[in-house]
């Protein structure tokens, strides 16, 4: 059997992907948002994981969460700061995101850095690729970014990327 293009094939259910998995440096600690205060700044190499879901038992009620996971590598400390962004949905493509969001500060903090005062008064995200932001990202040489101490019902905690120095 032959196929006149190599990437065909006769399985028409499988299908082929990539997905963009971190590596930790041997020797690093791990540090979270939680760990520093409100309004510091913290300096690194960046990295941003592909979506990932995983399902699990909250007392007796099977949860499924999808996240995507964003690094910043302090390399002189050996230290490293892994924030988990929840997300709607899995996959990339992301409708509606609201502000209030890890999401939504995450991506409207990278847009005011291209274009200070594009976001305005906007509340709402209608449509986000997150591979995009994935791309640029992990292209970059070095990310600022600034811890947020949220609370509403709960304290979370959230962050703005102050600065980028791209490769």
């Amino acid at each position: 059997m032959s196929f006149e293009n190599t990437r065909q094939t006769i399985f028409t259910g499988t299908e082929l992907d990539f997905e963009e998995i971190v590596e930790i440096p041997e020797g690093y600690e791990k540090a979270e948002l939680r760990d520093f205060e409100d309004g510091t700044l913290i300096t690194g190499r960046p990295e941003m994981s592909s979506v990932t879901s995983y399902t699990f038992d909250d007392d007796g009620e099977e949860k499924t969460v999808n996240r995507f996971k964003l690094f910043i590598f302090k390399d002189d400390e050996k230290i490293y700061v892994e924030i988990n962004v929840n997300l709607k949905n899995d996959g990339d493509l992301h409708k509606n995101i609201r502000k209030g969001s890890v999401l939504f500060d995450f991506i409207t903090s990278i847009l005011e850095l291209e274009n200070a005062g594009s976001v305005g008064r906007s509340n709402i995200l209608r449509n986000v690729n997150l591979a995009e932001y994935r791309e640029f990202v992990n292209n970059l040489d070095e990310m600022t970014i600034q811890v947020k101490e949220k609370s509403g019902s709960y304290v979370y905690y959230s962050f703005i990327v102050r600065d980028v120095q791209v490769k």
